[in-house]
Order: structure tokens, then C-alpha cells, then sequence
């Protein structure tokens, strides 16, 4: 019997228009671009990726217009790449290989850009508009959810409430039996190696039980974006699920004036407040409205369920090719 397979969502806001775009992935290595109308919750389904958009290091322009990703396929002849499309659809406007390192990018107006390890010369050598600004990102680079995902919430309005620290390894769960002295993990891997084995040099290594969050924090992430008396508060427990998601994040709503938990939403891929009050939020493959009035008895409104969507090739129109 054939298992469906699971479906991750992660939507990024405009922040001068009421305009979203999500991005939907699964399986794995299929991703789709969606354009979200915010006034009438309409969504034009756009088209798909063969290979993963790291949704982390993408960003939306102010209007929605434009929007920057970073990509790759593992494939010639560019493998990893950032680029810039009109939404619903990715086909580039222009593309920067990224050979190795990070991509992607961060709006800082609606024609000024900030790309991860881009040279001017580079910039430059592309074809754009008048007044289109390419500029080279200058701040520092890592952090629990990326630089740009961190950069762009502080921008939009949240606070970074407590800083996530990585376990040292001796403080680490054990899974299966002792941990043998020099063992190691590989990141984003679900197997532990040794160098303990029966032969001089050779690896043994065991499977870690599915859910085990493989580099947990000390103390665990937390943000919050507060809206009128509520705060949204978006929490990471640490990087890389076993059989799930590399970035597992659940949500809660809080009372900002007592700090009482109104409503624990568990694991959920993504959530934001619209300018109009609402509260988003996209879980199980589904997209979620919860109207401002609405916060305290919980009352959702399922906008659109994704997890049957498969793929299609769908070419972008003439006047989405071009700036």
C-alpha cells in the first residue's frame, strides 16, 4: 500500500500589499509556488520545482511583485542557484549561480537587494531594470533558522525572545544503549557512526528512532510577534527531525497581559498575523484563518488543503518571463 507522502508549507507576506506566496513541498524533492490573495483568500497555483527551494533564504518584495529564492537540483549545469521570478511562477528573472555556500536573499525595498556571497562584479553582469540594486549581504551568516529567515522576522516585527544553544554532545539523550567514546552524528542524518568497530578504522552505526530531534537546543528557541493583547510565540526545540522536518516548529498563543497559554497549536509548518488582525497558520498541508475576534475561542477557517496536489509541468506566460 502506497503512503502519502508528507507535505511541508512555508509562506512568506508582503509587507506593503496583501499579498502572500506558499511553498508547498512534498514528496521531498517537488516544490510548488503559490500566489495567496489576503483580501478575498484566493490562491492562483503556479508551478513546480524538481529539486528543493530552501524557503528559509527566500524573501518577498514589499509589493509582492518579485520574489528572491534560493534552489537547487544536484543537477548541471548550475546545481544550487538563487534567483528572482514574479510569483506565481519561478522562472528567472535573473539567476546567480551560487557554487557552494549559502543563497538566497533579503528585500530592502521594493528595488534593492541583498544577496548571500555575491560579488558587485557578478551584480552587475546581470540584465536589470533601472533603478534594480544588487548588493552584496554584509551581515553576519548562520543562526538556529538562517540569516535571512532571522534578519527578515526582526524586520517584520518579532522578537527574538530566547536564543536557542546547541547541546553540547555529553549532554545529548542517549538512543540506543551507551554512546561510544568518539562517536558521531552526521547533520541531518538519522544514523550515529563509530570509529569503535570490530576492525581497526571501521564504522558501525545505528538507527535513531524517528521523531529524535538530532541536534536539540538548551535552552529551546523561542520568538513572539505581538498583535493588540495576544502574542504569537513560535518555538523550536532544535534542528533536524528524524522522518520529519529540519526546522520542527510549533506555535502557541499567549495572553500578553497574564502570559497564559490560550491556544498550543503542536507542531505547525508556519504562522503569522495578517495586517488585519487575523492569525495564519498552515499545518498538515492545510492553510488556516483565524479571525481577530475569533483568537479566544479558537475558531479556525480552513482556506485551502494542499496535500494532494501533484506535480504538473506548468510554463510561465510570456509576461512572467520578463521584468
Amino acid at each position: 500500500m502506497s503512503t502519502r507522502p508528507s507535505v511541508n508549507l512555508y509562506c512568506l507576506l508582503a509587507r506593503e500589499s496583501p499579498v502572500a506566496v506558499v511553498l508547498r513541498r512534498g514528496p521531498a524533492r517537488r516544490v510548488q509556488l503559490l500566489r495567496w490573495d489576503l483580501q478575498t483568500d484566493c490562491f492562483q497555483k503556479g508551478q513546480w520545482l524538481k529539486g528543493r527551494v530552501y524557503e528559509r533564504y527566500c524573501d518577498l518584495s514589499p509589493s509582492g511583485r518579485y520574489l528572491v529564492y534560493w534552489a537547487g537540483n544536484h543537477k548541471a549545469p548550475y546545481y544550487h542557484w538563487t534567483a528572482l521570478s514574479r510569483p506565481p511562477y519561478l522562472t528567472a528573472l535573473s539567476l546567480w549561480p551560487t557554487h557552494g555556500g549559502y543563497g538566497g536573499g533579503l528585500f530592502v525595498s521594493e528595488k534593492r537587494l541583498l544577496l548571500s556571497f555575491l560579488s558587485k562584479r557578478v551584480a552587475k553582469e546581470k540584465n536589470l531594470p533601472d533603478g534594480f540594486e544588487i548588493e552584496q549581504w554584509m551581515g553576519e551568516y548562520g543562526g538556529a533558522y538562517g540569516h535571512i529567515t532571522e534578519n527578515r522576522l526582526l524586520r517584520d516585527g518579532w522578537h527574538h525572545e530566547q536564543i536557542g544553544l546547541f547541546r553540547s554532545s555529553k549532554d545529548r539523550e542517549v538512543v540506543a544503549g551507551p554512546v561510544r567514546e568518539n562517536s558521531f552524528r552526521i547533520l541531518g542524518s538519522d544514523l550515529e557512526f563509530s570509529d569503535a568497530g570490530e576492525q581497526p578504522g571501521q564504522l558501525e552505526y545505528r538507527k535513531v528512532r524517528k521523531g529524535k530531534i538530532l541536534n536539540p537546543f538548551d535552552p529551546i528557541d523561542i520568538w513572539r510577534k505581538k498583535r493588540g493583547r495576544h502574542l504569537l510565540e513560535m518555538r523550536m526545540p532544535g534542528l533536524h527531525e528524524v522522518g520529519g522536518p529540519a526546522y520542527p516548529t510549533g506555535y502557541r498563543l499567549i495572553c500578553a497581559e497574564t502570559g497564559g497559554v490560550i491556544w498550543d497549536f503542536g507542531r505547525t509548518d508556519w504562522a503569522d498575523w495578517d495586517a488585519n488582525g487575523d492569525l495564519l497558520y498552515a499545518q498538515a498541508g492545510c492553510i488556516f484563518r483565524v479571525h481577530s475576534d475569533k483568537l479566544d475561542s479558537k475558531e479556525p477557517n480552513k482556506l485551502i488543503d494542499l496535500t494532494d496536489a501533484e506535480f504538473e509541468p506548468i510554463e510561465a506566460p510570456s509576461e512572467f518571463q520578463r521584468w
